[in-house]
Parts: structure tokens; C-alpha cells; sequence
């Protein structure tokens, strides 16, 4: 997670981190044992954070139908995008056939309250955000905003850090 180490650069600039993710506490205790964060983490799987944020979960349309991103696409849409975030994929995929090899890499079979977690959030995109103590968002950064191209493309240290330190 490339967040846990952004968040020692982060600490020695006075910044506080938090991960929220959009499961189960159980299930995300399960995974997080296995996968430890250095990070502190909540579970909101009702994605309320998300809304509360403002970052926009896909709605998913029937190929063909008008589609206004990020709000909505089709499989097809989202198939046509090859994506390798973290360079562990041996070349591209779509997020598809990406999920489906990192899963097979780690031995990771989904079972149904991971079919749940899907269902209910599959759509929804990531957003990083620098909230001062007031409250107040001062820097945000929502992952393919603009560009379905874009998925799974998150900020860099240099970018989250650059961003703190003009606060």
C-alpha cells in the first residue's frame, strides 16, 4: 500500500494519515492480516465517506447506453483501459483481468461477502484528501476525475507531499 510509506513523509510534515476503505470490518481485518497497512484504517462499508467526499462510484450501463464519465460506463468501456498501478503486473490488463491476476498471485479466492462488496461498491473510485483542522478540505486529488484513461492512477509521494507542505 502505497500510502503507508507517503505517511512517514507525511508524519514529519506535522500530517496525520487515515485509509478508509468500503468493507466489513471483518472482512478488512482478515485482509489487512494478511496484507498489514501502516496506516491507521477505518472501515466504512457503506462507502458514507466516499459520498461525503464526494468521490463518484461508476454506475455501470448496458453497453451502447449514453454514457457521462465518471458518473456512468460500460464493461466495455472499462475493459478497453489496461492498467498496471503498482508495475507488479508482468505487462497491462484491464482492471478486470488485472484483479483476476493479482487475486490468482496472491491466492486469494473472493467468497460471497466479497461478491457483497462488489456489488454494493464496485464502481467506486478513490480519492486522497488533505483536511486541515478545521475540517476543511484544502487539497484533493479523486482518481480519474477526468479521464476513464486515468483509473488507477493515484498521486504521487512527491505530489501528496508538494501539496502539504503549500498548505
Amino acid at each position: 500500500m502505497q500510502l503507508g510509506t507517503t505517511q512517514e513523509k507525511l508524519k514529519a510534515l506535522g500530517v496525520e494519515t487515515v485509509a478508509v476503505v468500503n468493507t466489513p470490518l471483518e472482512r478488512a481485518r482478515l485482509y489487512f492480516k494478511y496484507r498489514p497497512a501502516r496506516v491507521l484504517l477505518a472501515a466504512d462499508p457503506d462507502a458514507a465517506t466516499h459520498r461525503a467526499f464526494r468521490v463518484p462510484a461508476i454506475a455501470f450501463v448496458e453497453d451502447g447506453a449514453a454514457t457521462s464519465w465518471p458518473l456512468s460506463a460500460t464493461i466495455g468501456e472499462l475493459q478497453a483501459v489496461p492498467i498496471n498501478p503498482t508495475g507488479e503486473l508482468p505487462a497491462p490488463q484491464n482492471i478486470f483481468a488485472a484483479m483476476e491476476t493479482l487475486n490468482r498471485r496472491d491466492a486469494f479466492e473472493p467468497v460471497e461477502a466479497d461478491q457483497h462488496i462488489i456489488a454494493a461498491h464496485g464502481g467506486q473510485l478513490a480519492g486522497h484528501f488533505l483536511v486541515d483542522r478545521d475540517g476543511i478540505v484544502r487539497w484533493r486529488h479523486v482518481e480519474a476525475a477526468e479521464r476513464i484513461s486515468d483509473l488507477s492512477k493515484f498521486p504521487s509521494d512527491e505530489e501528496i507531499l508538494g501539496a502539504a507542505r503549500a498548505l
